[in-house]
């Protein structure tokens, strides 16, 4: 009997300790953001370029659901490169506009954003810096140190392949953008989409102003930013049936890969792109 109860006991206690393993392999625990096997560089196993300058790769979350948030765990100052076409944001958050591929910027700090991580970062336009702007941690090559300190060839030729790669970028959407037109329900989604954010935005807008109000005035900017959000649901399903539509049509007739590869402008960025990545190829980081 007792030889029974202990085997009982060490039955449990095994359970209890495979439970707190389990625990502990928890979402929390971050991996690296990886990229596409046939893309990664053997000098970047290290995360060393040799070259003087570390690379620092942005990290990624465990997907929870079907959401993903990437988390930059480089150090807080440093300086990177536009990969391809970005957006770029204020302070507040309000979009600015977007950077092409190539645009050189330095950074000093690092903010969670309801999406990824952003650099709080200083554009440079010639020879002008400007900012502070937010730039999403998953369009950018971060590096450590100060650019200034860097050979001005390496620089530049850092420089040259991300501003190919965002024109290669350019291309494709264009050509994309090409075959969409021919999609007859392409104008109708774009609208409704573009009403849909509109009203995002208003009601931004509306519920900051109504933050500043009290009594009477406040209570009136609240009733009407509840109606906007009742004309907002029906924005919104207006936005993504015509979305559905444009999907669907997408799928029934695709782009055909073959006519993209031979599009005579992609063929010569792409070759120019190969050329350009030579000299500094164990400086590209990885991608996701």
């Amino acid at each position: 009997m007792q030889w029974n109860r202990l085997l009982g006991l060490l039955t449990v206690c095994g359970l209890a300790y495979g439970a707190e393993a389990q625990v502990r392999r928890s979402s929390r625990n971050l991996q690296p953001l990886t990229r596409r096997p046939e893309r990664v560089a053997e000098g970047m196993q290290s995360g060393n370029s040799g070259l003087g300058v570390s690379v620092v790769p942005p990290k990624q979350e465990p997907p929870v659901a079907t959401v993903t948030r990437v988390a930059y765990l480089g150090p807080k100052t440093g300086w990177g490169i536009v990969k391809a076409t970005s957006p770029f944001y204020a302070p507040d958050g309000k979009r600015l506009g977007t950077l092409p591929g190539g645009t050189l910027f330095t950074y000093n700090g690092v903010k969670s954003s309801s999406r990824n991580d952003v650099l709080v970062c200083r554009v440079r336009r010639g020879a002008e810096q400007e900012g502070p702007y937010l730039i999403d941690c998953t369009d950018i090559a971060g590096y450590e140190g100060d650019p200034s300190a860097l050979n001005p060839e390496l620089t530049q030729n850092l420089l040259r392949y991300f501003t190919l790669n965002g024109r290669i970028e350019e291309r494709l959407a264009a050509l994309k953008q090409e075959a969409n037109a021919k999609n007859p329900h392409s104008e109708s989604a774009r609208q409704t989409h573009q009403a849909y954010q509109a009203s995002i935005e208003k009601a931004a807008a509306m519920e900051r102003e109504m933050n500043s109000l009290t009594g009477a005035r406040r209570s009136k900017a609240l009733d009407a930013l509840r109606t906007l959000k009742y004309e907002q649901a029906a924005l919104k399903t207006q936005s993504d049936q015509a979305a559905a539509a444009f999907k669907a049509w997408q799928e029934a007739h695709p782009l055909d890969p073959a006519v993209i590869a031979a599009d005579p402008q992609l063929r010569a960025l792409r070759a120019e792109h190969d050329e350009a990545r030579k000299p500094v190829a164990s400086l590209i980081p990885n991608e996701g």
